[in-house]
């Protein structure tokens, strides 16, 4: 039985469920005693599209149909997107044959380090990006240069990062770092490039892959054009969808916001980093996070993390 797999499901995941199945609830001793020690993982696969809950130190399984039926609804939605996607990047390709002046292809990784290094002196008012992490050193995260002086001198960031770059912890630190400077941030699961909208004027894409060792970048300049007005729109459409990232300097909090650590620790668990990684950014133990996790479920009434970011959510609390 392969049915979870073929949803993108672990094969680890899908053999505690379907034990679970035949079982019913267990205790966490016994699911390690029957699968292993790495479980958080795999239960986090299954909390997170609805197939298991976890209360009292047991893990319980929950119906399928109703989570199947939330999924398949979601694949249905993203397909039609990609659709529409498709269709409105087919109309910008073919409004641009012929008169394709308004691109620049950029002939180096140095050429593009150049431009991007020039966002923030030419950027007169806003400035939007997205970003998977740097293109030219992906293991070596660093701030932009110039981007605090633009900051400080009234430049609007609206930034988008992709969690991979958030579980980097040091990484993290320096996100931390440019919201507390006034960059807005918030984060989105699967960003699949860089994208920098400089006023609207003028947008840099960057891109790479790693296929084995052999490491293929590319990047284009892409001038006022309908290509930009599209581009434009993807930003915004994800932008609606992404989760804030809470800066780390508010001292103040309204009646019935949550503390400031907590905003951090949902937007941690929004951006899908691990209990261990959350709990080296605390200071703290994992079971520490676990517990305060639990306790915040408690306080919304979430029996699962998914739910709890809902409620967080619906309560603007992200």
């Amino acid at each position: 039985m392969n049915q979870l797999r073929a949803l993108g499901i672990s094969a680890e995941a899908e053999a505690i469920y379907l034990d679970l199945i035949a079982r019913g609830a267990l205790d966490r001793a016994e699911l390690v005693d029957r699968h292993g020690a790495e479980l958080e993982a795999p239960l986090d696969e299954l909390a997170a599209i609805g197939l298991v809950e976890r209360s009292d130190g047991k893990v319980l399984p929950q119906p399928p149909h109703l989570a199947m039926e939330a999924v398949a609804q979601r694949r249905t939605k993203e397909a039609e997107l990609a659709r529409e996607s498709a269709s409105l990047l087919s109309d910008l390709w073919t409004a641009g044959i012929g008169r394709q002046t308004y691109v620049e292809l950029l002939p180096s990784l140095e050429v593009t380090r150049s431009v991007i290094n020039s966002v923030q002196v030419d950027a007169e008012h806003q400035v939007r990006a997205m970003t998977v992490g740097s293109i030219a050193t992906p293991a070596n995260p660093q701030i932009v240069g110039g981007l605090f002086d633009a900051l400080a001198r009234g430049v609007t960031y609206e930034v988008i990062y992709g969690t991979r770059v958030l579980q980097d912890p040091d990484a993290l630190r320096m996100v931390q770092q440019c919201v507390d400077a006034g960059e807005q941030a918030r984060v989105f699961p699967e960003v699949p490039l860089n994208l920098t909208i400089v006023d609207d004027r003028w947008a840099l894409l960057a891109a790479r892959t790693t296929v084995g060792e052999i490491v293929n970048s590319a990047a284009m300049v892409v001038h006022h054009s309908p290509f930009l007005t599209g581009l434009v729109g993807i930003f915004d459409a994800l932008w609606r969808v992404s989760v804030p990232i809470t800066g780390g300097t508010e001292n103040t909090e309204a009646i019935g916001a949550p503390a400031l650590e907590t905003k951090r620790l949902l937007t941690y668990l929004s951006a899908g980093l691990t209990d261990e990684s959350i709990a080296r950014e605390f200071g703290v133990s994992e079971r520490t996070i676990a517990r305060r996790i639990s306790r915040l479920q408690e306080t919304l009434g979430a029996q699962t993390r998914f739910q709890l970011g809902v409620q967080a959510s619906r309560q603007n609390w992200l």
